[in-house]
């Protein structure tokens, strides 16, 4: 669903006043913790009540506001009769803007927001080891022994940044620009296959590091005659 269909819950037919979607939130378990204090690494969280309120397409996220529950001694909600059918009051002062990850609606599916949940997890994961792997590769120094790249390959690039009606020191700085970029990027893929062969071959000892999964090449399975310049013979365009 769209958060304006889950919004159009809350809307009565002849009534412009938008009540509270029920809701669950992952929210601070203090309530005095504003919703500008949230940032902060220490703090504990639980689920609460809440009532959804609003949705801000510039954050992507929805407002929420904590729910007064009625509870026992020990904490525990009460659910007898007459409080089922009471309206539980929002309580004041306990607005929070939430991602969508962090909210359960009552009217959804609890499969699909776990499954939400676990792919979040996951790709969460995943990201974290690709930075891990990519910041050890940078840090790798350049090793004199590394083949440096053809002199002849940089000639056909600086030949081809050669173009007529620009001013000669802006294409010094474009090709010495360009230079830099091409022989940083050169070690850089050097220093990357010696990482993967060091990695592979002690796996044990670097168990920790996570290899990015290489896409598999594709090869078409139909060629293409080049008829269009038939002085230079039959081209096989791939």
């Amino acid at each position: 669903w769209t958060p304006e269909d889950w919004l159009a819950l809350g809307k009565a037919e002849g009534s412009p006043d938008q009540k509270p979607i029920p809701a669950k939130a992952l929210l601070p378990t203090d309530n005095s913790t504003s919703s500008e204090d949230t940032k902060s690494s220490c703090l504990e969280y639980s689920w609460h009540l809440v009532g959804v309120l609003d949705y801000s397409r510039d954050k992507c996220q929805y407002l929420v506001q904590k729910v007064h529950q009625v509870s026992d001694e020990e904490g525990n909600p009460i659910l007898n009769e007459g409080h089922k059918n009471r309206v539980n009051p929002l309580l004041p002062g306990t607005e929070h803007w939430v991602p969508r990850i962090r909210l359960l609606f009552f009217a959804e599916d609890p499969r699909v927001f776990v499954e939400r949940i676990q792919f979040a997890l996951r790709l969460r994961e995943n990201t974290e080891a690709l930075l891990f792997y990519h910041l050890s590769v940078d840090c790798m120094p350049i090793w004199k022994g590394t083949p440096s790249l053809d002199t002849h390959s940089l000639q056909y690039m600086k030949k081809a940044l050669s173009t007529p009606g620009l001013r000669l020191e802006i294409i010094e700085k474009c090709i010495g620009d360009l230079e830099k970029e091409v022989k940083l990027e050169y070690y850089r893929t050097m220093n990357c296959m010696t990482f993967d062969k060091v990695v592979m071959s002690n796996s044990e000892e670097f168990s920790h590091i996570t290899q990015p999964k290489k896409d598999p090449e594709h090869l078409p399975q139909k060629g293409e005659l080049n008829y269009l310049q038939p002085k230079h013979g039959i081209h096989l365009r791939i």
